[in-house]
């Protein structure tokens, strides 16, 4: 009876998950901006390092010097690939850290219910949407783009979507199955008390946050195209939804 109970012990401890088992395309996006960011700050200095970010990040400047034929770090080919490059360049340590919370909080859940490649897709897509308005926002074409917090709010719109019954703390409860739920429309998402308080609280802390930074003298579009982000996820969410939610994914 003891062999038998210490197998159904194990069976019952196979079946918990790990605390950290983060999806694999997760765990690549973190590493890959904690090598980018520890390459560009210890080993790429002055000159170097600026030309390294204009070369990846995200600058409606790059266009207009290019099509002079002036040059611009990159070329062309920066040209293509900086509205997707943009999101792994945080610009200092705590940053890089609260962007990485941020990321493995909201896009967990979505990671499982995509799988890799629809995440990837879908991040893809919602980096380039994000790029496009940060250049109609723009009151000049110096402004830099480079982080990844369109891309995490656009994470957490397309949350909204299916984890409307476990609220804010199942996006953020990476053990939990919230994934899985049905997914709800978006016209049935305005009659669902639970996601109109999620996008209420999450609407409310952008206009605060955007009246503190204009009292501050500092420019509030960041806070708006974050919140634009949200929009766009919840948009672009049925485009990469697989509709099976029920389907058990590896992470």
């Amino acid at each position: 009876m003891a062999g038998d109970k210490e197998a159904a012990m194990q069976s019952d401890n196979d079946n918990h998950e790990p605390m950290f088992n983060l999806p694999r395309v997760i765990l690549a996006f973190i590493l890959l901006s904690i090598g980018i960011f520890v390459g560009r700050t210890w080993y790429l200095g002055g000159d170097a390092a600026a030309t390294f970010l204009l070369t990846f990040c995200f600058t409606p400047m790059r266009y207009p010097y290019l099509v002079s034929g002036m040059g611009f770090p990159g070329g062309w080919a920066a040209g293509l690939w900086s509205p997707l490059t943009y999101v792994f360049l945080s610009p200092t340590p705590s940053s890089l850290v609260f962007d990485l919370l941020w990321l493995t909080a909201f896009g967990t859940a979505v990671a499982r219910r995509f799988g890799p490649w629809r995440f990837i897709g879908f991040s893809a897509m919602a980096a380039a949407v994000g790029a496009g308005l940060f250049w109609l926002l723009a009151g000049d074409s110096q402004s830099l783009l480079f982080g990844p917090n369109f891309v995490i709010a656009a994470l957490l719109g397309a949350a909204i979507r299916f984890i409307y019954a476990a609220g804010l703390g199942g996006i953020m409860t990476m053990g939990s199955d919230s994934w899985r739920q049905p997914a709800l429309g978006i016209v049935e998402m305005w009659s669902n008390v639970r996601v109109l308080q999620l996008l209420g609280f999450i609407f409310a802390a952008n206009t605060l946050f955007a009246m503190l930074y204009a009292s501050s003298g500092l420019d509030g579009r960041a806070l708006l195209h974050n919140a634009l982000g949200y929009i766009v996820g919840i948009l672009l969410f049925s485009l990469f939804d697989p509709r099976s939610p029920t389907i058990s994914r590896p992470g």
